[in-house]
């Protein structure tokens, strides 16, 4: 392939609808203008940030655990404690209550939630304009 900016006599042009994904486009139209010039893509638009991944992996960490039998007091004192926690202490345990809402959105992201995160930035029940 030739150099794009070698004085081709083609007129070459990306066409891009303003609609709720046009920040999406426009990356991927960078990115393919990139590759064309044979650079570096550099990062992508939309990318999920790091506490958000890290927030996943603690879902699905814990989601594992509990499947594997865990309790939740074995699955704080494991993934989200430095120390033991005591059974006497346990029932009234800040992290009782988080293990249980970590354990929410692990499940609703393996019944299905998961897929939302294809979709970001942009919410799933954005229609798109067309």
């Amino acid at each position: 392939m030739a150099d794009i900016r070698s004085g081709a006599t083609e007129f070459n042009a990306i066409v891009l609808p303003l609609d709720a994904a046009f920040e999406t486009r426009l990356d991927a139209a960078r990115q393919f203008w990139r590759a064309l010039d044979r650079r570096p893509s550099g990062p992508a638009y939309g990318a999920l940030p790091k506490q958000t991944k890290t927030r996943h992996i603690l879902n699905l960490r814990v989601h594992d655990a509990r499947r594997a039998g865990a309790t939740y007091r074995e699955i704080a004192e494991v993934l989200l404690s430095r120390e033991a926690i005591a059974p006497r202490d346990w029932r009234d345990h800040h992290l009782r209550h988080k293990v249980r809402a970590i354990l929410r959105r692990a499940d609703h992201l393996v019944a299905g939630g998961y897929s939302d995160l294809l979709f970001y930035p942009h919410r799933r029940g954005q229609k798109p304009d067309r």
